[in-house]
C-alpha cells in the first residue's frame, strides 16, 4: 500500500471518537434499621447529592422500598456502592444497594 494511502487511512482512524461507557443504575434498598439521617449523609458524602436531593432519595426509598441514586459507569458504581456499604457496616447499619 502506498504511503499516502496509509496516511489517509490512519488519519480517518483518529477521527473515530471513543464510545461513552455503558451506564448502570445504583439502587438503594430500604430496610427497617438504617436511619433517615444516615442515608442522607451517605447520599451527600459518597454520591455527591445536595441535602435536598438526598432527602428526596431517602423519602422515596422509605415509601417505595427502593430508589435510584444515580447512573454511573460500572467501575464508578461499584466503587461508590463499596464505599457506602463500608460506611454503613462501620456504623452497624444493614444498608444495601444494587447495581442494575
Amino acid at each position: 500500500m502506498p504511503q499516502t494511502e496509509m496516511q489517509k487511512e490512519s488519519r480517518s482512524d483518529l477521527k473515530t471518537s471513543p464510545k461513552e461507557p455503558k451506564k448502570y443504575d445504583v439502587i438503594i434498598l430500604n430496610d427497617d434499621f438504617t436511619t433517615f439521617e444516615f442515608v442522607i449523609e451517605v447520599m451527600m458524602t459518597v454520591f455527591g447529592k445536595t441535602r435536598r436531593q438526598a432527602e428526596e432519595i431517602a423519602e422515596t426509598t422509605h415509601v417505595c422500598q427502593k430508589a435510584t441514586v444515580g447512573r454511573y459507569s460500572l467501575d464508578i458504581a461499584r466503587s461508590k456502592v463499596a464505599k457506602a456499604t463500608r460506611m454503613a457496616r462501620e456504623e452497624g447499619f444493614p444498608l444495601r444497594f444494587e447495581i442494575q
